[in-house]
Parts: structure tokens; C-alpha cells; sequence
């Protein structure tokens, strides 16, 4: 009986888990779009923050992105390593004012971001300093 329900168990799982993968699309078009920061999560963090202004990332073309913050505006250079890797580089912003902490951390996550997918309308990066979460509009 126990080996029965083991076997349940874990059939249950792996059909949760493929059904999971199916969703997820590392094969998005990123900047057929421009992308509304929803959340972020720092890898010590134990939750999402959400966004409490709109904070837009646009890849302005294969190799060009620009976001702004509260105040001030960024951008720079990325380039698609391969299906789903990604590469920050070359981010420069203006200084004109002082941006939110949430933006400050938006700032220093998005150089850290090494992997996207995409799933429905939403956009995932992901790095070793934590994720952000964005929706196309």
C-alpha cells in the first residue's frame, strides 16, 4: 500500500512538472514587446516586492534596452547568448534625482541577470542576485 501510494505520489509530481515546463517559452521574442516591471526578488529576499510606480524596460533593438526609474533613466547594451541566456553590459544612467530604493534595486539587479523565459504575458529574469518580473503592455 505505502510503495502504491509512493508511486501516486511521484506520478502526481512529475505531471505537475512537465505541465510547468510547457508553459515556459525561452523562446520569446523580448523586444517584439515593452515590459512593465511587476515584482523583484532579491535572492535573500523571502518574497516578491511589487512595483509601486511604472518602471518600463524596452529592448530597443537586438543589442539596445532602456528603463526608467522613478526619476531618472537607463540603458544600455545586451546581448541573447543563446535561447534563454542573456547578458547585461554598458548600463549607464542619468543622476539627476534620487530614485526609490526599489528602483535602486531594480538598477543593480538588472546587470546581474544572466536567463529569461517568458510565460503568458509575462517576461522572467533571472540572475544570481534575484529575478524580475515583468508584464508585456
Amino acid at each position: 500500500m505505502k510503495k502504491l501510494f509512493l508511486f501516486g505520489l511521484g506520478l502526481f509530481l512529475i505531471i505537475i512538472a512537465s505541465c510547468e515546463e510547457d508553459t515556459l517559452d525561452i523562446e520569446i521574442d523580448i523586444s517584439s514587446d515593452d515590459w512593465k516591471v511587476v515584482q523583484i526578488k532579491k535572492t535573500n529576499d523571502l518574497s516578491y516586492v511589487s512595483a509601486t510606480e511604472n518602471y518600463i524596460l524596452q529592448f530597443v533593438n537586438d543589442s539596445a534596452f532602456t528603463f526608467n526609474l522613478d526619476v531618472n533613466t537607463c540603458g544600455g547594451q545586451y546581448k541573447i547568448i543563446s535561447a534563454g541566456r542573456i547578458e547585461f553590459g554598458n548600463v549607464y544612467c542619468t543622476e539627476m534625482c534620487c530614485d526609490s530604493q526599489y528602483a535602486y534595486d531594480l538598477r543593480q539587479l538588472i546587470l546581474d541577470m544572466t536567463s529569461y523565459y517568458g510565460k503568458d504575458n509575462q517576461l522572467v529574469l533571472k540572475g544570481q542576485q534575484g529575478e524580475i518580473v515583468l508584464e508585456s503592455f
